[in-house]
């Protein structure tokens, strides 16, 4: 596959640039992540690159013959009157159109054309298989779907599986770049994880926007972080990325604190000498240079601030009411609808006061119906469940946005939402937790976007001081920033959680236990998430190969039986031998780390350089004399290939050193002491 380019793109929203200058290139098995904050411009270069939408400058090269896989946004009619296994399969070339020449090539013993459909049928069944229609039915089993759903038309399912639906079809018709928004929303763990093993296994390139942490790790190659119109691309996984964007803002930080302190000494100068005559002139000059500083400071932290993925806020939470300490208790509780089909068997339970427990089940298992229940929002078909007395219940599903007064302004809700004694301050400060900040206190509610009602929400419940929160998906629609911003809030928040979601990352920094609701009732995995997903991917395992796992146990046994005995016969001159080793391995680390310490003392000399360059070529006054302009851009395209060059650098010398001390720790564990 050739490359698909783009070429200084630029791109602009209501006077606001997303991205300019932004080139890249997107080549066979290379899988991008594109991240940044919400309205960064993220989905709209996917719609470039789609062909969707123009860029208002640059160029989007796109190889001949290349086939772009893109979810569409809207359905026709037609569309949704198809049955499912239809639609899908209908974005797919007709082979009945190609047997049919074949028979009558093959009739008419047409050499030149039974060729060419030769060469046809292996181009069809290297893109779409030999039977598409498997193919599909894999693929849509893999996304969650049911084999008696299959035949019921697009119009039944719900805005959920819709979106399932169109994330099948593109992935049936084939394609040399998929170009994925969001696509694991929606989607519960086991779907989520299906679509991970599809899109590694995928060959040719990918470039998606999702907000799904562990998701972002598992998949992408590269990252293309957008925000404040500024792009920056880099190469490995999202967490590779953010401690690169650590280590760059660790290093910023010392530059603007030698900045304001530089600052901070020019202006006792000029407060000391601006009024006596000799040195007033003197410090009118300093006070320009000042100033100019000072507008450097505010435009670097600005950018530090709109670079930082997931920034953290500072936050203090109200304080819930003490409740009872047996929050919720359930016996024999059962549900069903009007069909009499039960979700589950009576399940008995209990929720104490201060656990945080993740309910996790398939789609269509019955776990928003069994929030309602817990919160009181629904009745239950037999059985009983009680609230303790002194238990106040916050509730969020994705419809609560609903209790909102799209008049009232963001702060004038909050207050109303909030417990009454919760001071303004307070507010403001959980409102700013969920990127709700001072921009937004007056603003209408009718102005906010999907998610930032439904942030909205989220900080209310806080506010409320409830003291039990049941929670239906509410990372749905939030941003990475946001997402983090719940996980703090859910980490510091002292009452008890019932909560339902897919996203893994939330699931293992909140709950203390996971609760599996299936045919059997519940199963509770009191070690929390990593149990739970010990537990599942072993399961997983058995049910994938249970001969081959018995072979491999049998195979290691053996092994694991003979290691402690060749261990225990070590001759003296064997771990003398070792011991030599071990001190060659401490000789190679010294230097190695020395080196280290300096590649980090350059890295950081190379980027004050980079940083004072950058801002004479900021200043108007430098371009009055382009020899210089010209020295100065060469020499900051220098240092940015050097600072490149000194990262790479520590990398590698980071993982010489994590070797050698691997390697000194194995031989001290085999050896013993001597």
């Amino acid at each position: 596959m050739a490359k698909v380019v783009l070429r200084e793109v630029e791109k602009s929203f209501g006077g606001r640039d997303l991205f300019k200058g932004l080139s890249l290139e997107l080549d066979e098995g290379m899988r991008l992540a594109v991240a940044g904050p919400n309205g960064g411009g993220k989905s709209t270069l996917l719609k470039i690159l789609a062909g969707v939408e123009t860029p208002d400058a640059g160029q989007l090269i796109v190889p001949r013959g290349a086939r772009v896989g893109y979810v569409a946004q809207e359905l026709s009619e037609e569309d949704l009157a198809c049955p499912l296994l239809g639609w899908v399969l209908a974005a797919l070339p007709s082979w009945s159109g190609f047997w049919r020449e074949w028979e009558h090539a093959a009739r008419d013993h047409d050499e030149a054309a039974l060729a060419r459909l030769s060469r046809e049928q292996a181009e069809l069944e290297h893109s779409f298989g030999y039977n598409p229609e498997h193919k599909a039915r894999a693929v849509l089993s893999g996304l969650g779907f049911f084999d008696e759903e299959l035949s019921r038309p697009v119009r039944a399912l719900s805005g959920g599986w819709r979106e399932r639906a169109k994330l099948a079809r593109v992935l049936l018709q084939g394609a040399d770049v998929l170009l994925l928004d969001e696509p694991t929303n929606h989607l519960d763990i086991e779907a989520v994880e299906w679509l991970e093993r599809y899109l590694l296994s995928f060959r040719g390139a990918v470039a998606f926007v999702a907000h799904d942490r562990i998701f972002l790790d598992k998949v992408s190659t590269h990252v293309l972080f957008i925000a404040g119109g500024r792009a920056v691309l880099r190469k490995g996984d999202f967490s590779t990325y953010v401690l690169w964007e650590e280590e760059c803002a660790r290093l910023r930080d010392k530059e603007q604190a030698k900045l304001a302190a530089k600052i901070e000494h020019e202006y006792d100068y000029i407060r000391r000498f601006r009024v006596k005559a000799r040195k007033a002139a003197q410090a009118q000059a300093k006070l320009r240079r000042v100033e100019k500083m000072q507008e450097e400071l505010t435009r670097s932290k600005d950018e530090s601030r709109a670079a930082r993925p997931g920034r953290s806020l500072s936050f203090s939470l109200p304080t819930s009411s003490r409740g009872d300490k047996s929050a919720i208790t359930a016996v024999d509780l059962a549900h069903h609808y009007g069909d009499l089909k039960h979700h589950w068997p009576p399940l008995t339970f209990h929720i104490f006061r201060g656990k945080k427990i993740a309910l996790v089940a398939p789609n269509g298992a019955g776990k928003s119906s069994l929030l309602r229940l817990a919160a009181g929002l629904a009745q239950p078909t037999s059985g009983s469940i009680i609230r303790g007395g002194n238990t106040k219940i916050g509730y969020f599903s994705q419809h609560q946005t609903e209790i909102l007064q799209p008049t009232a302004t963001v702060l004038a809700e909050a207050r109303r939402l909030s417990d009454p004694e919760v001071l303004d301050q307070g507010i403001k400060d959980v409102l700013g937790l969920f990127m709700l900040g001072e921009d937004y206190f007056d603003r209408p509610v009718s102005r906010l976007s999907g998610g930032e009602k439904s942030r909205l929400v989220l900080a209310s419940l806080f506010l409320a001081k409830s003291n039990l929160l049941i929670m239906d998906e509410p990372t749905n629609h939030l941003d990475l920033e946001s997402r983090q911003a719940l996980v703090d809030a859910l980490a510091d928040y002292e009452g008890a959680l019932f909560l339902v979601a897919h996203d893994r990352f939330l699931i293992s920094e909140v709950a203390d236990e996971v609760w599996v609701l299936g045919p059997d009732g519940l199963t509770q995995y009191l070690g929390g998430y990593p149990e739970y997903e010990e537990k599942r991917q072993a399961l997983a395992k058995a049910r994938d190969s249970e001969a081959r796992s018995a072979a491999r146990e049998a195979d290691a046994r053996p092994r694991a039986e003979e290691a402690p005995s060749a261990s225990r016969r070590l001759t003296k001159e064997d771990k003398r031998r070792q011991a030599e080793i071990r001190n060659r391995l401490s000789k190679d680390l010294k230097p190695r780390k020395e080196a280290y310490a300096a590649a980090e003392a350059e890295l950081e000399a190379l980027m004050a350089e980079q940083s004072e360059t950058e801002t004479r070529l900021h200043d108007p006054e430098t371009y009055k004399d382009s020899e210089l302009t010209q020295k100065l851009a060469t020499r900051y395209k220098t240092l940015s290939d050097e600072v490149e060059a000194a990262f790479a650098r520590l990398h590698s010398l980071e993982e010489e050193i994590a070797a050698l001390e691997a390697k000194r720790d194995t031989l001290l564990a085999e050896g013993g002491e001597e």
